[in-house]
């Protein structure tokens, strides 16, 4: 088997729906593939889905885990030597290679994950017309201002948007695999920094394209008690304990803890900043430290990362 498409899901049958019709549409040459979905314990039924498309391999949660976990065990479940993640409310392009995914791996060995090109299409509320479209992609916003073209050329890169990528299966294993402490936020960049830890690197191609429609948010578990806000100020923490060395953790910590509090003065919840920072450190107190080293570092600055904040 060479390739395995692997689609988390939870209360969204008729994203997934669609999402799926746009893989059958996929030229996919001379390549084995398989399409496995792990449904986050979802109150919604799935059945009509199930009953449409017969081919794909479904598998349900007893509960709900959060996104890191499922990524895992759709990594454990594929067959694939390479591995496609598509969130449901993502459609591939129909102008997406499969078979230059598979090369592009095939022919650089220290290559760990490919990083898609993806288009955002956000919706106003109570209408079905677009508000606006923007880009998804490995870079800030102030170095596509100073070169517009790196949209359009395929780059290293030091992280990836979680929507859509793919990766070697085997690069799942003790050292990467998206963390479960995150349950939601920042786990893409945690993992990115553990795939460069390896000494492995990570790559923007722009033919790789995908369309994402931000779906509701369906945060559930232990962690509903603690809402995105909340949460987003853990992971910064935590992001933080597990991989900066030196200055650059101070730096990280500061700016990012200095930046919410200033939206929760101006939004009224101090609380939730307190809440955050107090699940950070308890966060970090169950993980463990490794933090990039000097080649790591290098690799980040040569290769549009930040890592100051």
């Amino acid at each position: 088997m060479e390739i395995s498409f692997l689609i988390p899901t939870r209360n969204r049958p008729e994203n997934l729906k669609k999402n799926l019709l746009y893989l059958s549409k996929l030229n996919i040459q001379n390549l084995h593939s398989e399409i496995i979905v792990l449904d986050d314990c979802s109150e919604l039924s799935y059945a009509s889905v199930l009953l449409e498309f017969k081919n794909i391999q479904y598998f349900k949660n007893s509960k709900p885990l959060g996104i890191s976990y499922v990524r895992n065990q759709l990594a454990k479940y594929a067959k694939g030597k390479y591995l496609i993640f598509l969130d449901d409310d993502v459609l591939i392009s129909e102008k997406t290679s499969i078979n230059l995914i598979y090369d592009v791996f095939e022919n650089d060995s220290s290559l760990g994950l490919v990083s898609f090109n993806i288009s955002a299409h956000i919706k106003k509320k109570s209408t079905s017309e677009n508000l606006f479209v923007f880009k998804q992609l490995p870079f800030k916003r102030y170095q596509l201002f100073f070169n517009p073209e790196l949209k359009h050329k395929v780059n290293y890169v030091s992280y990836f948007i979680g929507a859509a990528f793919a990766c070697r299966r085997d690069i799942f294993n003790n050292e990467i695999i998206f963390d479960e402490l995150f349950y939601w936020g920042n786990e893409e960049i945690d993992f990115s920094y553990n795939i460069i830890k390896n000494n492995l690197k990570i790559l923007y191609h722009p033919e790789c394209k995908a369309d994402h429609y931000p779906a509701q948010s369906v945060i559930q578990s232990e962690f509903q008690k603690f809402n995105p806000f909340i949460l987003f100020i853990s992971n910064r923490i935590l992001t933080a304990y597990k991989s900066l060395p030196g200055v650059y953790f101070f730096s990280y910590i500061f700016i990012w803890t200095a930046y919410y509090f200033l939206i929760s003065l101006k939004t009224f919840r101090m609380l939730d900043w307190l809440k955050g920072i107090n699940l950070g450190i308890s966060k970090s107190k169950k993980s463990s430290r490794r933090p990039l080293g000097k080649l790591g570092i290098e690799y980040l600055k040569n290769n549009y990362g930040r890592i100051l904040f």
